[in-house]
């Protein structure tokens, strides 16, 4: 835990201890010992539906909160865009899902501070060397990566596909992806940093601080989670 941390979480609670911040709607004292309600938009590794059962590392993260609340969840699975508008509408009290600090939502919703910060980058092929340009290069990536524009800023041709685990050439993808798919990156050939997090909703700021609080807390453990998480 770094310096900064420490000082953050002695202020978050000392903020509690005096009863500050409070929630519009009271949404920390209907979910302390009752159910919390959670939209998930199921996005691997941050969140999976394994027969049902939600898991991934931020269903891992909804849980331990409400573990720390004695909750029961109640999980809703939807799009981003129909979780996100119900959250504003407090029909949830937290949405999950490789959700970006970047949202269009950002002003309707309450997002937490970044969590993880995902820099997204181009990989050579399988056990070759990274290419040095990419200047009409066709490379690949998942579908609806919004990578794909930092792609052609470069000078590269995107290519949309289903799973970058069985293309040949090179792709872009989050460094630690890269890793996971045995390629090697070139630093210079960095596109963008994803930074990750939760959204709660508008108002409830007692709420947010324990999101907060949690968040703090198991932060340290994604990128070691994220490494696993292909295996």
């Amino acid at each position: 835990m770094t310096r900064c941390t420490g000082i953050l979480i002695l202020l978050l609670l000392s903020l509690s201890a005096c009863d500050l911040p409070r929630d519009s709607d009271g949404t920390l004292d209907r979910v302390r010992g009752g159910t919390m309600r959670v939209g998930v938009v199921i996005d691997t590794p941050w969140t999976k539906d394994s027969a049902g059962v939600i898991g991934g590392i931020e269903g891992a993260m909804a849980r331990a909160l409400a573990e720390s609340l004695g909750s029961r969840i109640e999980w809703i699975r939807a799009s981003e865009g129909e979780l996100l508008a119900s959250l504003q509408h407090r029909e949830l009290d937290l949405v999950i899902g490789g959700l970006r600090a970047t949202s269009p939502w950002k002003q309707q919703v309450a997002l937490t501070r970044p969590f993880y910060a995902d820099t997204v980058s181009v990989g050579g092929a399988p056990n070759e060397a990274p290419p040095a340009s990419l200047e009409m290069v066709p490379v690949s990536l998942e579908q609806g990566d919004a990578a794909a524009a930092e792609v052609r800023k470069k000078g590269g041709v995107p290519k949309f596909v289903p799973r970058l685990d069985s293309v040949r050439g090179p792709v872009a993808a989050p460094t630690w992806k890269l890793a996971q798919l045995g390629r090697r990156e070139n630093t210079a050939l960095r596109l963008m940093e994803d930074q990750h997090v939760l959204a709660a909703a508008p108002g409830e700021n007692a709420f947010l601080m324990r999101v907060e609080l949690m968040l703090i807390a198991r932060q340290a453990e994604v990128p070691a989670l994220l490494r696993q998480s292909g295996q």
